[in-house]
């Protein structure tokens, strides 16, 4: 083959390949390369994985292979939560009569913490607007209750640091908060396995 044209062809190859990773380099055996504008490292996922699989950043000076446990960290409206008006006067904890709102039975940062902060956007917003996992709750003890898990918020209702209130319904509330974890395939790892036990449900 010509030379002349042999050289054109090397040449294009090489410019289409740097036009397709522009922002990096080409992708290393794990799907991965440096953004050289910015400095970080990061992986591009092929189109047979899972949303809630890619992609995955990962922050400047760290190694691939620290992929798998990296999280990015927690913020609210990382879970574009949409809020919407309810009618019940009872709160689903303490089933007094108050002013209620709508509180995420697990919390969206007890969810990210336990593995929603690998997913991607579309699953962290499915996720904070599943009704499963919304009841309504006493504004003040959605107050108190805040991202606690279930052994910190028993803790909280009777502590005597603060408001006092009975949680009257607590098997109801841990089968409700066990249904969405297993749905959402989320870790039980900061969960009291005892408490669990204690209305049937095993978390090991």
């Amino acid at each position: 083959m010509n030379t002349v044209i042999l050289r054109g062809l090397c040449f294009g190859a090489l410019m289409l390949a740097e036009n397709g990773f522009s922002h990096g380099g080409g992708l290393n055996s794990e799907g991965c390369h440096n953004n050289r504008a910015s400095g970080d490292y990061h992986c591009h996922r092929g189109s047979e994985l899972s949303d809630n699989q890619r992609p995955i950043l990962i922050e400047p000076g760290r190694s691939s292979s620290d992929a798998v446990n990296s999280i990015i960290p927690y913020k609210r409206n990382l879970y574009g939560y949409k809020s919407y008006k309810i009618s019940a006067s009872r709160g689903f904890y303490t089933e007094e009569s108050c002013y209620t709102n709508i509180d995420h039975v697990v919390s969206l940062k007890d969810a990210h913490e336990s593995g929603a902060g690998r997913w991607e956007m579309k699953r962290r917003v499915e996720f904070s607007n599943d009704r499963l996992n919304h009841v309504p709750s006493c504004r003040r003890v959605n107050s108190s209750k805040g991202s606690s898990v279930p052994s910190g918020f028993f803790r909280k209702s009777a502590d005597g640091r603060g408001m006092e209130y009975k949680i009257k319904r607590p098997c109801a509330y841990l089968g409700i908060y066990y249904q969405v974890k297993i749905k959402y395939g989320l870790s039980f790892a900061n969960n009291d396995f005892n408490l669990f036990g204690s209305c049937g449900l095993k978390i090991r």
